[in-house]
């Protein structure tokens, strides 16, 4: 038959192809592909993950075996590399092999064809794997057996051959063998007639035992005596709670009381202010914590109680809910940025505009029952002022910023995840405005880390001087015996008190009292709407989304070393069919999904460098072979926040390939900007680019975990092409 090129092959559906392959090695539609070969194990470059696979395969005819493709790499022929075995089962075939201490171990299994996308990955149609459940050990037959391959019963007559054979060759070993079942018989007797001694021995003590059933018995009522005296000494611990109980009662009776006083205080204070005009309605309902009764408590679906804690359960679950707001995204986005999340390290979604960075932040909190800020970031930002605001010592106030307000909005709601997203944040240089922040978001104590934004004494200036224009006000009231002057218009209009506040504070018939009142009522404001530092909350996680154009700026290594990159692409190269499929069909998944606060793991210190765990021990030996030599940097930080990152994923998702796979891509891809000032040549680096691509494929990834769009090995094909397009100047961002 004529031997078909790849192109033609792959115009074919899956069971042409497997009809074509038995034709050509004269196999019958309807049998399966069985065959037979060895057992080979390769080691990767870190020695501490195998490589699997079956060589030299034959069918059950002998025949040898080999992909009918004219135009094959010789990498993909199956006489160079084999069949690949599931890592797993390769795993216990090792085992195996050891146990039954031989060189080389011989298998029979099926074939069947991988899965599309590791053949087209692979640009073989007729890529093969193994069919792990098919695997049957095949032990050595011996010279002596004369067998014919094309007519006997295979399992039959093997196994007869080498009964014939093992009872020939261990006749010896057999004979010893009987005579030690014989010394075995014979001892058995010998127990058997203890057995019937040691019986009349019991026998003879159990009127021993009866004296001994006296003795228990006396003890038993010892026991019970000692049991009462034990309910007794409860019946009085019983007592003394009872007592403490209803001490902490009336303490808490007292506290009660007293916070009571404490409102009504408060109350009267309020009361006061909203009278003088100091403070509107709004903000006399705030400082007196009353709610709006028509408030209505939205419905949730509880995170512990209805998903089991479960965060596989919850990816599900927000992927549902988006759907039911007609907001698609495929699920290795919501675990990843979810993941993300949790680590609370600052994240960047890069990515064209309109590629879904901004929207997910949107869409994410909106599905958690959290809230989302956008802030859109100026060009003209060049410092912590831009971001945070500043205080005007002629204003007496402190100008905030909507960065601000959302911080201090995320204090008063610590129940409630804020999403604070700086929008194109590399319009200015992120490392101007944002160096504070970064230094601290790399504190991971269990405290929270405070922000100052004016001085203390600001604030009591301002308080002490507030509270003597409220004692002069109360003083002139009473003074002139005037208690129907309730609000600060009336005491403008009566020319006593108007005096008299003239006096005190030296003003002139031409200094208006309205305008002093307007003053303090802004710096009052001032003072209630920001306090002079902020506590960076719990319930606050810091996104930036970035696009790379010539009206933006590059990430500096400072940037890139404490941030994780999670790159977008646009939305058009998903496959809206299998992301569609992804989408369970779940009960209430129109209710918004509740989560605690700590359930986002805050701050916790990242775990610690461990040279015996595998991710570290890649990470060093990658470092020292591909990263330092093509100038970039990684450093413990970067290695831990991987450990980090590592950890929560898979509470996610069990793959520790596709975690190990976005980590490259946060971490490691986007410092890949090697120009003129690097000094790599051209060949080298070259070379340790494609070396690092055939690392991770052979030895790190799995061939059919990731989709085209977010491989690590896909994303290092393209910078390398990029790279030989533009004088090998290499540039991730390009």
């Amino acid at each position: 038959m004529d031997i078909l090129s790849i192109s033609e092959i792959k115009k074919m559906d899956d069971n042409a192809i497997l009809d074509y392959l038995k034709e050509s090695l004269n196999i019958p539609t309807n049998e399966e592909i069985s065959v037979w070969g060895l057992f080979d194990v390769s080691t990767n470059y870190t020695n501490d993950k195998n490589y699997h696979s079956i060589k030299s395969l034959r069918l059950k005819n002998n025949d040898e075996i080999e992909y009918p493709i004219s135009d094959l790499n010789s990498r993909e022929k199956i006489e160079v590399g084999g069949i690949y075995i599931q890592y797993e089962k390769g795993e216990e075939l090792i085992t195996t092999k050891k146990e039954l201490n031989t060189k080389q171990l011989f298998l029979s299994c099926r074939l069947e064809l991988s899965d599309k996308g590791v053949r087209e990955h692979r640009d073989n149609p007729i890529c093969l794997r193994v069919v792990s459940e098919s695997i049957k050990v095949l032990k050595k037959i011996p010279h002596s057996a004369n067998l014919d391959p094309l007519n006997f019963d295979e399992n039959i007559y093997i196994e007869k051959n080498i009964l014939d054979f093992y009872v020939e060759s261990n006749s010896k070993e057999i004979k010893l063998t009987l005579n030690d079942l014989k010394l075995e018989k014979d001892e058995a007797e010998k127990n058997i007639q203890d057995l019937i001694d040691e019986s009349e021995k019991v026998t003879n003590s159990i009127k021993d035992q009866n004296k001994i059933k006296d003795t228990i018995d006396s003890d038993i009522e010892k026991s019970t005596k000692i049991i009462e005296q034990k309910d007794k000494d409860v019946l009085n611990l019983n007592n003394i709670i009872n007592k403490h109980t209803k001490t902490q009662e009336k303490q808490m009776a007292m506290i009660n009381q007293n916070l009571e006083k404490f409102r009504d205080f408060v109350k009267e204070k309020a009361e006061v202010l909203l009278k003088l005009e100091f403070i509107d309605e709004d903000r006399y309902k705030e400082l007196l914590m009353i709610k709006d009764s028509e408030d209505k408590k939205e419905k949730f679906t509880d995170f512990h109680k209805d998903l089991e804690s479960s965060y596989p359960k919850a990816i599900s679950y927000i992927q549902s809910y988006l759907f039911n707001q007609n907001i698609v995204y495929p699920r290795y986005i919501l675990e990843d940025f979810f993941a993300l999340i949790q680590t609370n390290d600052l994240i960047i979604l890069a990515g064209e505009s309109g590629s879904g960075k901004s929207n997910l932040v949107k869409s994410f909190a909106n599905a958690i029952g959290g809230v989302s800020k956008i802030i859109p970031v100026k060009p003209n930002w060049t410092s912590s002022e831009d971001l945070l605001g500043y205080y005007n010592p002629l204003e007496k106030k402190y100008l905030a910023t909507p960065f601000l307000e959302a911080l201090i909005e995320a204090n008063r709601n610590p129940d409630i995840p804020y999403f604070i997203c700086l929008d194109e944040m590399n319009l200015a240089r992120v490392e101007y405005y944002f160096a504070d922040f970064l230094s601290l978001l790399e504190d991971r104590s269990d405290k929270q880390p405070e922000i100052p934004l004016y001085s203390d004494d600001e604030s009591s200036h301002i308080l002490s001087e507030f509270k003597n224009v409220l004692s002069l006000i109360t003083s002139s009231k009473e003074k002139y015996k005037k208690d129907d002057i309730v609000d600060f218009v009336k005491i403008l209009q009566d020319e006593e008190i108007n005096q008299e506040l003239k006096r005190v504070f030296g003003f002139s018939d031409k200094d208006s009292l309205i305008k002093y009142h307007s003053d303090l009522r802004r710096m009052l404001s001032g003072i209630l709407n920001t306090p002079s530092s902020v506590i960076f909350p719990k319930n606050v996680r810091i996104i930036g989304t970035i696009n790379i154009d010539e009206t933006t700026h590059y990430l500096s290594p400072k940037i890139l070393d404490r941030a994780h990159i999670m790159k977008f692409d646009s939305p058009l190269l998903f496959d809206w069919d299998s992301i569609t499929l992804e989408i369970e069909p779940l009960k209430n998944a129109d209710r918004k999904l509740k989560f605690n606060i700590e359930d986002f793991n805050y701050r916790d210190p990242y775990p610690a460098f461990d040279k015996d765990n595998d991710f570290c021990k890649i990470m060093v030996d990658y470092t020292k072979k591909y990263f330092t030599p093509l100038g970039i940097e990684v450093g413990l930080r970067t290695i831990r926040q991987g450990l980090n990152y590592q950890e929560i994923f898979l509470s996610l998702n069990p793959n520790k390939d596709l975690a190990f796979n976005n980590f490259i891509l946060h971490k490691i891809l986007p410092k890949m900007t090697f120009d003129g000032n690097k000094k790599i040549k051209e060949d080298e680096a070259k070379s340790l680019l494609i070396q690092l691509k055939v690392d991770l494929d052979v030895n790190i990834l799995s061939e059919d975990i990731l989709e085209e769009y977010i491989d690590s090995i896909k994303s290092i094909d393209e910078i390398i092409e990029k790279a030989k397009s533009n004088d090998w100047i290499v540039n991730y961002w390009a």
